[in-house]
């Protein structure tokens, strides 16, 4: 049977969804060549059936409640274990949470005796409520499954769904699954079914304005990748527009509200403050959130090719999103390591040195939690002590969860020179995004320049991406990788930018929230199994290239 592995060419096949949304994807008719020159056909357009991820109950769960909240949603209470013996888990379906006490001889009225989040799994007391800090609970409660299916040539020409698992492999983890692995056939495309919605889509965006008298006038344009997972509808409306080329405009959206999980429409939907913008420059589409932020999905509306004078003041655009269902897979099939740069490398020829020459070295790591409790600084030592086996290798990880450069920067004489590295792995990237512009530079620059004065090697990393619901946009982040690029080429250290990776896992086949595995959030190795997530072993792969100059395959970490 043959895999992807054995294909040379492969022509059409695109995976699609339906024109109207719907549980079916569309295979569009075309072929692949094989290695042996023989080839297989679909020679007409085939329609699969995908069995929606569903719901999954937990009945009567033992829970001792945490933190305390006077209002829904009420976020996070800092537990990370979730699900059985833990937290519950995250994505409830909303109005299914019933809270008992411990007999269940009472049920606890929402908002009265206690604050929820349907988003996180989270129950707090309310501090004017009947349940006692710390009290035994019994939870009912369902969640939204979610679910990778991968779409498979056969042979014979059939094509067929092979449905993927709705759970961890450990229990405790979030439900998360990763897309099954064939081993028989050609794989074309992942499609990703998640949480509660009611069909697969196509990424589609449309632009069209309300109650126009002039339906034939120029639009303005979308820019982005739409990252959520649920459809939206923005509103952007025109307040002003001067002859200086500015605009006031202001910003709403429509769509599941999470935390809350209720519907908003044209009546509750939410308007952010008023906003002044030059014509001439993309305006982001953002939406406040039920926790009273505004949150980037990744688009913006540019006016550009519109002239001041057909811009209508009290004109209201309508842009319609819907999330990206399925994934193709690239042919040839993309590797992970491509979409990383590697720069300066060069930089790291003394270190090199002294693990070819034997002599013993010590590798510090210096950043934030994805250093401190990540996976991918042991795995890429590991290779490292298997590759140099002569070579005793010593690490000390410095790394601080939550913090970030600015503060990271005074414990460089105490805890980092101190140990006296041959070489130290700097990542501080999403804790620097909640700084402003100036203070991660200026908190990076002072690591970077006490690593070049004392004359170590340094290898500045970027890591994994956030949640934009509850963290920085792809944006946002984005900007901290481009100053890290700058500055190491700056200050004469290697870079590697794991981000990009992150940022294009759509061309892996991954929707990204899937991969941040520990919180949905930020985190993209396991809370109770580390060894569970992707992420970190790709990063490890590209430290170990940039390092000894070689590569290692998609299993050798």
């Amino acid at each position: 049977m043959p895999n992807l592995a054995d294909v040379l060419e492969r022509r059409g096949l695109r995976v699609k969804g339906e024109d109207s949304p719907s549980w079916r994807v569309i295979v569009e008719q075309g072929s692949v060549i094989l290695a042996d020159q023989s080839s297989i056909c679909v020679e007409e357009e085939q329609s699969l059936a995908v069995n929606p991820p569903g719901r999954r109950s937990f009945v009567n769960q033992t829970y001792a409640i945490v933190g305390e909240a006077s209002q829904s949603p009420c976020f996070w209470n800092t537990e990370d274990i979730r699900g059985s013996g833990g937290a519950p888990y995250q994505r409830m379906v909303p109005g299914s949470l019933r809270v008992y006490n411990a007999d269940r001889s009472k049920l606890y009225r929402p908002d009265c005796d206690y604050s929820y989040d349907y988003y996180w799994g989270t129950v707090k007391r309310h501090p004017h409520g009947a349940i006692a800090e710390n009290e035994i609970l019994s939870l009912d409660y369902e969640v939204w499954l979610c679910r990778y299916d991968t779409v498979v040539l056969q042979a014979d020409g059939r094509v067929m769904i092979a449905e993927g698992q709705t759970e961890a492999p450990e229990s405790r983890e979030l439900l998360l699954p990763d897309p099954p692995q064939i081993k028989e056939g050609i794989a074309l495309a992942y499609v990703f079914t998640g949480w509660g919605e009611e069909a697969l889509y196509n990424g589609e965006i449309r632009v069209l304005e309300e109650n126009s008298l002039y339906p034939h006038l120029q639009l303005p344009q979308v820019y982005g990748r739409y990252m959520d997972a649920t459809p939206r509808e923005y509103y952007v409306e025109v307040l002003s527009a001067t002859k200086a080329d500015r605009l006031e405009v202001r910003i709403a959206a429509m769509g599941r509200d999470y935390g809350l999980e209720q519907v908003l429409t044209e009546e509750n939907m939410r308007w952010l403050e008023a906003q002044a913008v030059v014509k001439d420059e993309r305006v982001k589409l953002l939406l406040k959130s039920a926790y009273g932020y505004s949150v980037d999905w990744g688009l913006s509306l540019d006016f550009t090719a519109i002239p001041l004078e057909r811009l209508r003041v009290g004109a209201t655009y309508r842009i319609t999103a819907t999330p990206h269902s399925i994934y193709p897979i690239d042919f040839p099939a993309t590797n992970s390591l491509d979409l990383i740069p590697f720069e300066n490398t060069r930089f790291l020829e003394g270190f090199r040195e002294k693990l070819f020459s034997g002599m013993p070295v010590r590798v510090a790591f210096y950043g934030e939690s994805t250093s401190r409790t990540g996976r991918w600084p042991y795995l890429f030592v590991r290779s490292l002590r298997e590759m140099y086996p002569d070579t005793v290798i010593h690490t000390s990880n410095v790394a601080i969860g939550g913090e970030n450069s600015s503060k990271g920067a005074w414990r460089y004489e105490r805890e980092v020179r101190s140990v006296k590295p041959d070489l130290v792995a700097v990542e501080y990237m999403l804790n620097d995004a909640w700084d402003s512009a100036e203070q991660r530079e200026a908190g990076m620059r002072r690591i970077l320049g006490s690593l070049r004065e004392d004359g170590i090697p340094c290898l500045l990393l970027t890591n994994n991406g956030m949640n934009p619901a509850f963290g920085r946009s792809f944006d946002e982040v984005g900007e901290v990788h481009q100053l890290y690029r700058r500055l190491a080429r700056e200050y004469g250290c290697a870079f590697i930018g794991g981000y990009e990776y992150f940022r294009q896992l759509h061309r892996c086949g991954i929707y990204f929230l899937t991969e941040l595995k520990g919180n949905m959030i930020n985190h993209p190795y396991g809370n109770v199994d580390p060894e569970w997530g992707s992420f970190d072993c790709v990063l490890a792969r590209a430290v170990y290239a940039a390092i000894t100059q070689t590569s290692l395959d998609d299993h050798a970490i």
